[in-house]
């Protein structure tokens, strides 16, 4: 059973949700008693947006489980589910009830915190967290959560110095300097990336990380001399000739830089980043890949969507589900890492939580979505068009607000394969066709290179209007001035059975 129950963990944390599901009921069907199959279905159930299942689930656990511990585990786990719920008071209860049973199990400290984020008490969740951090200084995950609440409070002041306070492990290293260059002081990594490479010359994750901190620092030469050394030293990864691409990019040699993404792709032929690397390279070279990939021109489509069932028109849904994701954003600033400048994002998934509007519009979200994917051409050649498949789920879902010169910075979803974005409230400043504020752009990379056509396709936002478009395709905004909000909701798609 240990076996089945591992294989089925593994399965989980490689994504494949409804493979993990099955190998966790198979086992509860031999031995239905088993709590630990029982929270890890949970947590797959959550991962998957059925918390409420996953709810039902641990209740009916707890209600039949005698054992302390066991039962901490199992109101952690509810924490869990009811958080991504929105239903955060419940959430703290759970908690509670998890740390009155066992006030040494892990996790508790995030769980509380995350909750008490999604209720706006950020005072609280800091002092949860930097209390949690005192008795484990070498946690990881809790220096994490901390700094990176810290740097959207803006305080800047305590921002990262719970690290100095702790012991300088490898992980929490690494936690560093990746907050380092996600906030801009790529030679400060790179300072802590050197440090590490003296203690293991051989660490393949500190040398990647150097290598990126020199690529920020744009030395893209020594970037690419030490990609060269790397793939020498540890062999010929995906992932390890995808991050030696981009400086090639940089260094205006799009045939090395393609040659790298082709083996990169050999290798895993969906990765995204690497398909996203490819495009760019080829448009450099002029050989015509870039717009077979993307297809500017037929797999990017918008769709203005009818009125969900109970409304006569859309600016009276997209009005009332508009104050709804109000009560949803945490009120900070953007999280590091993401694409967001100038706004808010929340947290977990929209899709699956409960919200009654929010269900609504999925139901037609996922009409136009089934109307898309039975669009599509048949090409087992072609990286996006050869997934296609009938059944698909939501992979990840959220609300983003931008503001007065707001905008999202050139990115990609590599873990996608269709990604979308439906517009609930658009700012006045979008109507110019001329300055096009506040529209999506799609094609223009993430770093700057001498492209004689960045930009290749662009499209106006409109309330209640939805726009597909393939997960690996470069895409932005362009940056409005309009003291009105531009809120929308993002999602990622991914093909399944």
């Amino acid at each position: 059973m240990d076996a089945r129950f591992e294989a089925a963990l593994l399965l989980h944390r490689a994504g494949t949700l409804s493979e993990a599901e099955n190998g966790f009921r198979q086992l509860l069907r031999i031995m239905p008693g088993q709590v630990h199959a029982r929270i890890a279905l949970a947590a797959v159930l959550v991962d998957a947006s059925r918390p409420q299942e996953a709810q039902a689930l641990l209740q009916r656990a707890l209600e039949e489980t005698a054992d302390p511990n066991l039962k901490a585990q199992l109101y952690l786990g509810l924490s869990m589910a009811l958080r991504r719920q929105r239903q955060d008071d419940e959430a703290l209860t759970a908690c509670d009830n998890a740390q009155a049973l066992n006030p040494a199990l892990p996790g508790i400290a995030l769980h509380r915190a995350e909750a008490l984020q999604n209720l706006r008490r950020h005072d609280e969740a800091l002092a949860v967290l930097k209390e949690a951090l005192a008795h484990l200084p070498g946690d990881p995950s809790l220096h994490h959560l901390y700094n990176d609440l810290l740097h959207r409070l803006g305080r800047k002041d305590e921002f990262l110095k719970s690290y100095e306070r702790a012991p300088a492990s490898r992980p929490l290293l690494l936690g560093k300097a990746f907050f380092l260059t996600q906030d801009n002081r790529a030679a400060e990594a790179h300072e802590i990336y050197s440090t590490m490479l003296a203690r293991d010359f051989g660490d393949p994750v500190a040398a990647m990380g150097a290598a990126n901190a020199l690529s920020a620092m744009k030395r893209h030469d020594e970037a690419g001399i030490a990609y060269d050394a790397l793939l020498a030293r540890h062999g010929e990864s995906a992932d390890l000739l995808r991050r030696a691409a981009e400086p090639a990019l940089l260094l205006g040699d799009p045939a090395k830089a393609a040659h790298l993404c082709e083996r990169a792709l050999a290798r895993a032929p969906r990765d995204g980043s690497c398909l996203a690397l490819l495009s760019i390279a080829s448009r450099m070279l002029g050989d015509g890949r870039d717009d077979m990939l993307n297809g500017y021109d037929t797999l990017v489509k918008s769709y203005d969507l009818t009125p969900p069932d109970g409304f006569s028109d859309m600016d009276g849904f997209n009005h009332e589900l508009g104050a709804v994701l109000d009560g949803l954003h945490h009120g900070t600033g953007e999280y590091l890492g993401q694409s967001l400048r100038g706004g808010t994002q929340t947290p977990d998934n929209l899709f699956g939580a409960g919200h009654a509007l929010v269900e609504k519009l999925q139901a037609r979200i996922d009409q136009a979505l089934a109307r898309y994917i039975a669009e599509l051409e048949e090409d087992e050649a072609h990286p996006f068009l050869s997934r296609r498949a009938h059944n698909f789920r939501h992979a990840g879902s959220w609300s983003s607000r931008l503001g007065d010169c707001g905008f999202h910075v050139n990115h990609l979803h590599p873990m996608g394969w269709i990604s979308a974005v439906y517009y609930v409230a658009v700012p006045g400043a979008v109507k110019d066709e001329t300055a096009r504020q506040g529209w999506i752009k799609f094609g223009e990379p993430s770093f700057d290179l001498p492209l004689k056509t960045p930009i290749r396709r662009v499209l106006q936002p409109a309330a209640g209007r939805l726009v597909l478009f393939p997960s690996y395709m470069w895409h932005g905004t362009i940056p409005f001035r309009d003291t009105a909000a531009r809120t929308t909701i993002a999602f990622d798609v991914v093909p399944e059975g």
